[in-house]
């Protein structure tokens, strides 16, 4: 064996004339600031996830993802790896329905009081045309927020495209008059685990 793909096999040693030397876990040493941060995480990884669909069962699309943990006070840092450890553990079952066991994991393996989870996707609709009907694709953005402390919260945030009479078009028309488009932004905060148990 080489002495490059030697070193390639011990990622947490290093080795210094032919002797293994373990690097300091800098991480877990105590830190005498006694600062807690409330959100210590990765931000924006992209995910293949299944999410539900009434049609179809099921629809794979891919999520932004964000994962945060409460930083104890005594602790220095953490291990920003672990989140995608646990997010491949779970890869292709990323759902509502493990949303909290994700969550639960993250504040064991991390020894967090608090755990964060945001997950933002495409989620697309077969829709018809009102004239030709159509069909085609529509896209609406949703938006997964979970938190798991003493408390479990749980968040479905929905933006809709819509299309709505210009007013200012009507009042000067006799017929004809335009359309503007808009969006609706609709968030449901749901008792505890609530949805995940009903889903």
């Amino acid at each position: 064996m080489s002495k490059k793909s030697e070193f390639r096999s011990l990622p947490f040693k290093v080795l210094i004339k032919g002797q293994k030397k373990k690097i300091m876990d800098v991480q877990n040493q105590p830190d005498f600031r006694n600062i807690a941060i409330d959100k210590v995480g990765v931000k924006d990884i992209r995910y293949p996830i299944v999410v539900l669909d009434k049609k179809n069962k099921f629809q794979h699309t891919i999520g932004s993802v964000n994962m945060y943990v409460a930083l104890p006070h005594h602790f220095k840092g953490t291990h920003m790896s672990r989140f995608v450890e646990i997010l491949n553990e779970h890869r292709g079952e990323i759902t509502v329905k493990n949303f909290p066991e994700i969550l639960a994991k993250m504040k064991t393996r991390f020894n967090a009081e608090t755990a964060h989870m945001e997950v933002e996707f495409p989620y697309f609709i077969e829709k018809a045309a009102p004239v030709s009907r159509a069909k085609g694709l529509m896209e609406y953005r949703c938006r997964f927020l979970g938190s798991l402390s003493a408390k479990k919260d749980f968040i479905l945030e929905v933006i809709v495209p819509v299309a709505t009479l210009c007013p200012c078009s009507k009042e000067i028309s006799k017929r004809g008059a335009h359309n503007q488009r808009g969006i609706v932004k609709v968030a449901l905060r749901f008792n505890g685990f609530g949805l995940w148990k009903m889903l």
